[in-house]
This record gives structure tokens, C-alpha cells and sequence, in this order.
């Protein structure tokens, strides 16, 4: 019996991992069992989810007993190992965040390898038929990397994004045991083409075969379009309210252009809402050419369903860092053209004149509000056949009913 052993953050409870959820049901078409790990404890109730999957959740931190065998095992071979590769390989200074990280790390791993060992037990489960995948690139698929090791028969994947992969986006610029994880894995799956050259690069070209490319996608199954507008330019942003994001980017430009009708409208929820409301209020209220909303969270179905409806020219994204956003995928899959921080993968799926335009990562308001002018500029054919682009770009590179079952069957092949 083919039984999969899906680590997830929330997923199915809560709102979030919304792109878990749209990949879900192509493994759950294609394996007998599966078993969804998640580190979500809150009392949300359950997505909706077939009979023959279970759901298990751990809290995330590591219990007192593995914290103390971490401590015994500060001299292995493992822990060695990967203080040679931030020390020598990665040129980090030795402090006693990046250790604390680092056992951090080893200690969850041993949580993981046990919870696995115990469902090997209770489940009878099949070595052979065993797949181990990690959603994300994070300290407990270093246990799945360790029961791997215990058991080869065993197949192990993980998937890389952004905030799982980056170094540079946590402070310290470290995450453990990205080595290990590799030796172990019989597979690792970038979202992007660029975060794929990020690991092969900082594992300096070690694991090159066991790098895969496989993007995420969105539905939009009877292709629908979003419609321009005619009066006003109708912009949108979607994304967490949290400072990576930048919104108050987006409400700066927006003081800077004067003679163009502007409606913007933010969709998602965070913990810079009330602040990032308040600097709008401020600044855009008494603006008569320029009129917002934030809206907060919406569910994905009706955000899909406002694409389709609403007439919006312009979709907006000014992150810092980025992995290749879903956000974008949405909006591109209704034509929507896109303006957006070249980081990350975003440039492989916003190409600059064709479906939208990019800015720099240290873009300024002025910057964008040039930018927003451009567009607004266009000939309306012009506007048109970026709106097409948009819709095709999707459609070869980031359509869900292609992506997915293609990235599931290479799983089965490992």
C-alpha cells in the first residue's frame, strides 16, 4: 500500500497553506494512505479531507527528553559535520544564536525520526511503499533526513520556497542542516529556477542531480478573464500585512501621481493592518484623483471568484524578498499584468513589457508611481496584449492542472 507522509505548518487546519491545499488532491488520488503531520495546535477545525487520510499534529519545539539527547550528542558526527559547514563553507561566526539554532534543529529531528519510527509500528507500514515529504524545507524534514538514513528503502522529498531557503532572510543568516538534508533526501524541489541555483551554489554544487524544478500553480479551469477598466486604473495587492511586504511602498507612490484616476484595493491581513490603514488614511484621503480599500483576509475561492468579477487593470507586489509568489500566479491566470520587486523567482514569471514590469528590490515610490504611470499610459491595444501575455504565461508555466500531477508523478519515481 502506497502511504505518503505529508509535513505540513497548518495545513488542513486554518486558513493559511493555501497552496497546499490546492496540490493535496492530486497525492491524495495517487496514494492508498496518507498521513498529514502538522505543527498546527490551535483549535481550527479541519479542511475537508478523504477517508483514507489522517491527520496527526505535533507541537513544533522538541520534547525535554530529545533537547537532552541533542546535549549528549553535541560531538557527533552529524553536529560536526555542519559546524564545519558554517564555519568553513558558509563563513558565519560561531555565536551562540546560529548553536542555539543548530541544536535547535537536531533536537526537532529527533522528534520526528520518533514520531515516524512510532507510525512504522503501529501502521505496519511498508518500507518499500513509504514516501517521506517535507512541504517545506524546515527543521523537521532533518528527522525525515535521519529516519531515511535508518531505513533506505524508504523514499524521502522535500519542496524549498523562500523563508525555508534563503539564508539571508533570518538573522542570523542561517538555517540548519541544509547539507544533511540533502545527503538524505532523494530529492529536493525548488519552487523556482532561482531558488534552485541559491541551494546548488550554497552546497557548492554537491547535490546538482538531486535539485529538481517544480512550480507551484493556481486553478482557473473555465479561464476566465478579468475585464480593464475604462474610467480608472483599479489596482490590487494581495499579500500578509507584515513588514516584508512593504504596503506603505505602495500608499507612498500613490501621493506622487496626480493626474490619473487610481483605485487601490489591498486584500490580506497582518500585523501592520491598523498601522498601514491609519499612513493610508493619512496620506490618500484628501487625494481626489486616488480612492482605497484594505479588506483584510478573504478565502482564496472568493478571492478567485473578485478576479473574475471585478474589473482590475493592474496587479501590485513590492516585497523585499520573494520565493515566486502564488499571488502573482492568481492574478496573471486572469490576465491580470503585474508590477513587482524583481526577487527571488519573480522574474521568471513576470517578464518585463510582456505581462507586467519590474522594479528593483530598493525600488522607491517614485519608482513605482513612474511605474503605475507607465502602464496607465499605454495604448489600450498595447494594455491589451500584455493582459493576453499574462494570461499565457500562466497558462505554459504555472497552471495547476499541469503542474501538479506532473511534480506528484516524479515523486512516485524516486
Amino acid at each position: 500500500m502506497k502511504t505518503l507522509l505529508l509535513l505540513t505548518s497548518d495545513f488542513p487546519f486554518g486558513q493559511s497553506e493555501v497552496f497546499v491545499e490546492n496540490e493535496f488532491p492530486f497525492l491524495a488520488a495517487k496514494f492508498e494512505q496518507i498521513f498529514i503531520i502538522t505543527t498546527s495546535i490551535s483549535g481550527a477545525s479541519p479542511r475537508p479531507l478523504p477517508p483514507h487520510v489522517k491527520t496527526i499534529r505535533i507541537p513544533y519545539d522538541a520534547s525535554l527528553k530529545n533537547k537532552a539527547l541533542v546535549l549528549c550528542s553535541i560531538f557527533s558526527k552529524d553536529v560536526r559535520e555542519e559546524l564545519h559547514f558554517i564555519q568553513s563553507e558558509r563563513k558565519l561566526p560561531l555565536s551562540k544564536t546560529i548553536v542555539s539554532i543548530l541544536l535547535g534543529g537536531y533536537a526537532k529531528a529527533f522528534e520526528m525520526n520518533d514520531l515516524i519510527k512510532k507510525l512504522l509500528r503501529e501502521y505496519s507500514l511498508d518500507e518499500k511503499q513509504l514516501y517521506l515529504y517535507s512541504y517545506w524545507m524546515k527543521d523537521l524534514a532533518i528527522g525525515m533526513g535521519m529516519f531515511k538514513r535508518q531505513h533506505p528503502k524508504v523514499k524521502f522529498f522535500c519542496r524549498a520556497h523562500g523563508w525555508d531557503l534563503y539564508f539571508e532572510r533570518h538573522h542570523p543568516p542561517y538555517l540548519p542542516f541544509r547539507k544533511y538534508i540533502l545527503t538524505h533526501a532523494n530529492a529536493c524541489f525548488s519552487i523556482s529556477e532561482a531558488g534552485k541555483n541559491y541551494l546548488d551554489n550554497i552546497t557548492g554544487q554537491q547535490f546538482s542531480d538531486k535539485l529538481k524544478l517544480s512550480r507551484l500553480g493556481t486553478f482557473n479551469p473555465n479561464a476566465n478573464r478579468s475585464q480593464p477598466n475604462t474610467v480608472k486604473i483599479k489596482l490590487v495587492s494581495c499579500s500578509s500585512v507584515i513588514p516584508l511586504k512593504r504596503i506603505h511602498l505602495i500608499i507612498e507612490s500613490l501621493t506622487l501621481i496626480k493626474n490619473i484616476e487610481i483605485e487601490w484595493e489591498h486584500v490580506g491581513d497582518g500585523k501592520l493592518k491598523i498601522q498601514m490603514e491609519s499612513l493610508a488614511k493619512e496620506k490618500l484621503e484628501s487625494l481626489p484623483n486616488i480612492s482605497f480599500r484594505m479588506d483584510g483576509h478573504i478565502d482564496n475561492k472568493d478571492l478567485l471568484n473578485y478576479y473574475a468579477r471585478e474589473k482590475i487593470d493592474v496587479f501590485i507586489n513590492v516585497s523585499e524578498t520573494e520565493g515566486l509568489p502564488v499571488s502573482i500566479m492568481e492574478a496573471n491566470s486572469f490576465g491580470i499584468p503585474t508590477i513587482a520587486t524583481n526577487v527571488g523567482g519573480v522574474s521568471e514569471i513576470i517578464r518585463e513589457g510582456e505581462n507586467g514590469f519590474l522594479l528593483s528590490r530598493n525600488c522607491s515610490p517614485a519608482d513605482i508611481a513612474f511605474t503605475i504611470e507607465k502602464y496607465a499610459l499605454l495604448p489600450e491595444n498595447a494594455k491589451q496584449q500584455m493582459r493576453d501575455s499574462a494570461f499565457h504565461i500562466w497558462d505554459q508555466n504555472f497552471n495547476a492542472e499541469i503542474n501538479y500531477p506532473a511534480f506528484v508523478e516524479s515523486a512516485l519515481i524516486l
